[in-house]
């Protein structure tokens, strides 16, 4: 049962490129008939009879019978046989698929559809329209040259899949009836309305050896074969050097000697990780080992409930000294690329005030986004745009700590967080982030120290390291 062991150790979004279209086209489909021309035909089909037999067999008189006939003669349904019986005509031999069955005709009727397609393997994501930002995710970009022609590309998908798209229920417009299956009959236009992103949540994974695992496929999209090749082709462009000598420097520095026990010749052994998992819990003085983003549904929720254990015993204390809440990033290019980031620091918002009609303020959040300087207005203007949510708790700090591999968060005396992340380039597509959570005060005190030093420190006597609230830049 070894190989079913897995451990995830990163999750991101990528945004993918998708057109919306207003597809216009006409149809086949068989329909019943009336109540009489069906009852004559159903008749005649069973065998050849004069008029008098079905006026009788239907109840009706010599000429309602005669105009009965006389109507589905014209439309070319019935005609008579060199007996003077009636009968049917290849035509109308055509409506029924057995003896007995109910006549259908063919007809054509028009209609149309809004479909929205990814334009990365072209899958159809349905009618409803994605309205997310290009932002907090890894951007998957297509050649120019498929984004001139979706449209085409549009129809001939719609004409392969026709019959996929009417079984998922996006072609309401449809008319069917019982198991008549309607076609195609033209394609009348097919215009694009819209470019939206699309968010893929791609987790990743190591195997009981470190090694890591094919990545799964996404629910959304029939086929994810080229979403996946475009994802390699990305990470292959954020490929960086190992870093593991740094991160032993800084465990060093930070006198972390627990977290390297989790570690392979590979990468992360999720073996140990669950031994170390297991004992933080026997004993809740040791930090707790934490692997993945810092801001993963997993991990957030124990920050989460430091945070709210704070709160909690903040209202019986008599300290109600407002403390620091600290958050600085990694200069990691995967770092941020989710929309779970979002989340944690709209919580950090929510919480930093007390509830009621007088809000006293509990702590104040501070996240510290690396830069090389503010001069660099391209990465500036990214993150203002990407944090624009949370505009007043982002601050510019000079890129550096730890020489970027290194992530802390921290409540000042109460519990700290710290994330190394590291690049195994000949085994892991992606960057590990992998680190502790602790109350243990000396651990806290030692490690804040550093970033307080870093973030009021300076490279010159006019390059101070914290450039201030991003949105003043």
């Amino acid at each position: 049962m070894s190989e079913q062991i897995k451990l995830s150790y990163h999750e991101m979004d990528f945004l993918v490129p998708v057109h919306r279209f207003n597809i216009q086209f006409s149809y086949v489909t068989k329909q019943g008939l009336s109540f009489i021309r069906e009852f004559v035909l159903r008749l005649v089909q069973l065998a050849p009879m004069k008029p008098s037999q079905i006026a009788t067999y239907i109840g009706l008189n010599k000429d309602e019978v005669d105009e009965a006939i006389s109507d589905l003669m014209d439309k070319g349904d019935l005609r008579f046989n060199t007996h003077g019986s009636v009968e049917l005509t290849p035509q109308s031999t055509g409506y029924f698929d057995s003896i007995g069955s109910p006549p259908k005709t063919s007809s054509i009727q028009e209609t149309g559809t809004t479909l929205s397609f990814e334009l990365c393997g072209f899958n159809c994501i349905g009618n409803k329209r994605t309205f997310d930002r290009w932002k907090q995710g890894i951007e998957l970009h297509v050649d120019n040259k498929l984004l001139s022609c979706s449209e085409n590309l549009a129809k001939e998908k719609f004409q392969k899949e026709f019959y996929k798209y009417l079984d998922k229920g996006y072609l309401k417009g449809v008319r069917t009836e019982g198991t008549d299956r309607p076609s195609i009959y033209t394609m009348d236009a097919v215009n694009k309305l819209t470019k939206d992103a699309l968010r893929l949540t791609c987790k990743f994974y190591v195997d009981v050896d470190g090694r890591p695992i094919e990545r799964e496929d996404f629910d959304l999209l029939d086929d994810s074969t080229d979403i996946h090749e475009m994802i390699t082709k990305s990470l292959g462009h954020n490929k960086r050097p190992s870093n593991i000598s740094i991160i032993a420097i800084a465990m060093a520095n930070f006198e972390d000697t627990w977290t390297k026990k989790v570690f392979n010749d590979l990468s992360i052994s999720p073996a140990s990780f669950a031994i170390a998992s297991a004992e933080s819990l026997a004993n809740l003085q040791k930090p707790k080992i934490l692997a993945g983003p810092l801001y993963s549904n997993s991990n957030w929720s124990f920050i989460s409930s430091k945070i709210q254990k704070y709160i909690t015993n903040r209202t019986t204390s008599e300290d109600k000294k407002t403390k620091q809440l600290v958050w600085l990033a990694p200069s990691d290019p995967y770092w941020g690329k989710s929309a779970q980031i979002i989340d944690c620091l709209s919580e950090l918002e929510n919480l930093q005030l007390t509830t009621g009609k007088n809000p006293e303020r509990v702590f104040t959040p501070k996240l510290y986004l690396p830069l090389s300087s503010p001069a660099d207005r391209r990465t500036l203007s990214k993150l203002v745009y990407d944090f624009r949510e949370s505009a007043n708790l982002n601050y510019g700090v000079a890129e550096g700590f730890m020489d970027g591999n290194v992530e802390v968060l921290y409540l000042e005396n109460e519990f700290i967080v710290v994330f190394y992340h590291i690049n195994f380039p000949e085994s892991l597509p992606v960057t590990l982030p992998v680190g502790f959570i602790t109350e243990d005060k000396k651990i806290l005190n030692k490690i804040s120290k550093f970033v307080e030093e870093y973030i009021d420190g300076s490279s010159s006597h006019d390059k101070p390291h914290n450039f201030g609230l991003l949105k003043n830049l």
